[in-house]
């Protein structure tokens, strides 16, 4: 039975704003303190976890579930991860209630923490009672929060409003886990396992949803164009106007970046790519097992696509890598726009070659077909290249995608992007020096 006084909440009235009036898992207690005996292990990544429930009360998939999601969420510096257990006045055969429970907390979490990412997971449950209970956990970027104080009465006042059921407050419920704390997360994975024992789901019937789990990204803000993801941004050698003329058309831009000295002569990509070791690209040292280096693998993708032309899926199966963790941390370095430069290195360095078109594709084991299309292509007439210095003198600064240029100025995002480039920040090349090879 739970502790009246534990769970006594202050209610808040309709349109007051939500104040920290509760929290029985106080800064003084976390999840972290709380010992909890093992009864089972459970295998997930090769590595051998402790778990609370026995392995004949394992229900496989769901802690499959469980891991994978929080797996997901360990690759941020830190975040805070909350258990909760809803209960409903009335059975329901479905669960549609979780759906209008995540629309009023979505909204209100937005409103509190714009900028931290959102990742829940909730498993079904019946016990003795009549109606079904869920167990639930609710994970938010811990740069941005720290203690559970008012997103307790967030979830309790959305729950209330969208089921009309309590909520119950496990004791020392929350647990903020740092870059590297391998204790921490040890716990909180011993700490929900618990939901993915078999026991109170086996009498649900067959059809109806157990578990659930999603994570949203932080709302978007201003768009502006971003720094290096490799190295320091230099500044901006040029003041923007808005309005076009003569003289802005004139200016050339110099947007220095990392790539300039491929294409100043200056340096050569290497002929034979070497594939890097594990040592070079794993942290044997972060959390249980070898994590990606992502600054490491940022440079290395950089320089692979660059000169092979590898796309970030390919990148992600060549290194046996999450995809979507690629994606995330290799897409701001270059992504797509790097097989652009790949094929304009190659444009410039046939050019500056007197070997013939064939002797050039062979040589650098080029697909025949594309790198004939790719290396015959002309250079951009004048109508692109005025688009081309518009675009990057007054737009691409101020965080302008290709396709916001293409409303503005009613031109086809497919044919534009042959000759105009989104690149994801300024100090990756100066366009203007990358120019006569688009």
């Amino acid at each position: 039975m739970s502790n009246p006084l534990i769970n006594q909440v202050t209610k808040p009235s309709p349109g007051q704003d939500f104040t920290p009036v509760f929290n029985n898992i106080t800064p003084g207690k976390p999840g972290n303190l709380v010992e909890y005996q093992p009864k089972g292990t459970f295998v997930f990544k090769e590595v051998i976890w402790s778990v609370l429930p026995e392995k004949r009360d394992q229900d496989t998939k769901i802690m499959k579930r469980i891991f994978g999601v929080v797996d997901k969420v360990s690759a941020m510096s830190r975040f805070l991860a909350v258990r909760y257990d809803f209960r409903l006045p009335t059975y329901s055969t479905d669960n549609h209630v979780m759906d209008d429970f995540h629309n009023l907390l979505f909204r209100q979490l937005g409103k509190y923490y714009p900028k931290s990412f959102i990742s829940y997971l909730w498993v079904r449950e019946q016990g003795s009672g009549e109606a079904q209970h869920y167990h639930y956990l609710l994970m938010l970027d811990g740069n941005y929060i720290r203690y559970p104080n008012k997103l307790n009465t967030i979830v309790q006042h959305c729950w209330e409003q969208a089921a009309g059921g309590s909520v119950w407050f496990p004791e020392n419920g929350y647990y903020f886990v740092a870059e590297n704390d391998l204790k921490t997360y040890n716990k909180l994975m011993l700490r929900v396992s618990y939901l993915g024992k078999r026991r109170t789901k086996e009498s649900i019937d067959k059809g109806i949803k157990l578990v659930g789990s999603g994570m949203r990204k932080p709302k978007p803000v201003a768009p502006s164009r971003q720094k290096s993801a490799i190295t320091p941004c230099k500044p901006i050698n040029q003041k923007v106007d808005t309005k076009t003329n003569d003289q802005d058309m004139a200016f050339k831009s110099t947007y220095s970046g990392m790539l300039d000295k491929y294409f100043l002569g200056k340096a050569r990509l290497p002929a034979v790519l070497r594939k890097r070791s594990s040592y070079e690209l794993y942290d044997e040292n972060k959390w249980w097992c070898n994590s990606p280096r992502w600054p490491g693998h940022r440079h290395n993708y950089v320089l692979e696509a660059l000169i092979t032309g590898i796309s970030l899926s390919d990148y992600a199966r060549k290194y046996k890598l999450n995809p979507v963790r690629v994606y995330a941390n290799c897409r701001r370095v270059g992504g797509q726009s790097l097989k652009i430069i790949h094929w304009a290195w190659h444009r410039y360095c046939f050019q500056q070659s007197n070997s013939t078109l064939d002797n050039y594709i062979h040589s650098h084991r080029l697909h025949k077909k594309t790198a004939k299309k790719q290396l015959r292509r002309k250079p951009m007439s004048s109508h692109w290249s005025q688009h081309f210095d518009r675009y990057y003198q007054q737009y691409w600064p101020k965080g302008w995608s290709v396709a916001d240029y293409c409303r503005e100025h009613k031109l086809v995002p497919s044919t534009a992007r042959r000759y105009i480039v989104d690149f994801p920040f300024i100090g990756l090349i100066d366009p203007f020096l990358l120019k006569p090879w688009l």
